[in-house]
């Protein structure tokens, strides 16, 4: 029968799982999985992780990694490097963009492809480094809207030999003279990883003492946002265009924004667009153009008398950081107001319905 064929193939598969698992673990004695509720079990209609899903994924993840030294051993023989230099001039330059519409339930998309396209990375000012090695340094060169200087708590000059310290002579940004202020919560070398240090946020001592603008905490009355044919949109992509737009934001109290990011296959990730709206203008710009040049948004998000509104920030704060050296001081995040004020749902489309129809 078919529920027989199906028990039968199951129990191949599961034979098949637990002879990958092993070999993953590397444990002859290690105890085989029994059925599905070792990984994962059912609770309220939802499928929840059990005891033996973090061992799992461990096995995988050294299957995957041996999978990767191997490779690696391959493509580094001769052979390999003639059929790929050959394949190279066969394949040519990224082929012309094809257009693909798919239809959805809200209207249709627009997926635009290509063949050979180059990597963006490639493109960018700051070398991409994936090496555990490397230590992360800020990439402020000014700390607009400072209230403490952007060497405030810096590592002093017991570190200048190491890696952290030539990264920071190479950035101009180095304490010459060894002096770190009293009470400025330097950074100390981590144990065990010579030259290794975590450094001060830069804007630590903005952030823990900023203090709300008067009027961000006054009663209005709500402001029913303008019709989407009559909000002007600008796409940036140049140096003058950002101009443009940060002399637009400098107008405004209120600067809400997005961040939109890829990481499908990129190790670390990195922010495409960054989608940036007034109460008269929405902006998106393009952040693999202008990757170099976006440490400019501090005049805006460090500012502390201007609010910038997010919705869900961990990952943008964080990407913000990372990618450009942007800064936010002073911030309102909607999808934590949705959790103070017991909504139903949380999400930004739920509260663009309910409060933008």
């Amino acid at each position: 029968t078919v529920d027989r064929r199906l028990a039968r193939t199951g129990e191949r598969v599961l034979h098949a799982a637990n002879a990958l698992w092993m070999q993953g673990r590397g444990d002859p004695a290690a105890r085989a999985i029994a059925g599905v509720d070792d990984v994962a079990v059912t609770h309220d209609g939802a499928w929840q992780t059990a005891p033996g899903f973090r061992a799992v994924v461990d096995a995988v993840d050294t299957l995957l990694e041996r999978i990767d030294v191997g490779l690696d051993a391959v493509l580094k023989t001769d052979a390999h490097r003639h059929r790929t230099s050959a394949a190279a001039k066969r394949v040519g330059a990224q082929s012309a963009p094809l257009v693909t519409t798919v239809p959805g339930a809200r209207g249709d998309f627009r997926l635009v492809h290509a063949q050979n396209m180059p990597r963006p990375q490639l493109a960018f000012a700051d070398a991409v480094d994936n090496s555990p090695s490397t230590p992360f340094v800020w990439k402020l060169r000014s700390k607009p809207h400072a209230r403490v200087p952007l060497d405030h708590g810096l590592p002093s000059a017991a570190v200048a030999a190491t890696p952290l310290g030539r990264h920071l002579n190479a950035l101009g940004i180095a304490r010459p003279d060894g002096v770190t202020p009293p009470g400025s919560g330097a950074a100390t070398p981590v144990s065990g990883d010579a030259g290794l240090a975590a450094l001060p946020h830069p804007y630590e001592f903005e952030i823990r003492n900023h203090e709300p603008p008067a009027w961000l905490l006054d009663s209005v009355v709500p402001q029913e946002p303008r019709a989407w044919d009559a909000t002007p949109f600008a796409f940036v992509d140049t140096r003058a265009q950002l101009d443009a737009m940060l002399a637009h934001l400098d107008t405004a109290r209120e600067v809400a924004i997005d961040l939109e990011h890829h990481d499908y296959r990129s190790f670390q990730g990195f922010t495409c667009l960054v989608q940036l709206s007034t109460r008269t203008h929405d902006f998106v710009v393009d952040a693999l153009a202008l990757r170099a040049d976006l440490h400019a948004l501090n005049a805006i998000t460090a500012d502390p008398a201007r609010l910038k509104v997010f919705h869900g920030a961990e990952s943008d704060i964080v990407w913000l950081q990372r990618d450009f050296g942007v800064y936010v001081v002073g911030m309102f995040d909607t999808y934590h107001a949705s959790h103070v004020l017991n909504m139903p749902h949380h999400s930004l489309a739920h509260l663009l319905a309910e409060y933008c129809g």
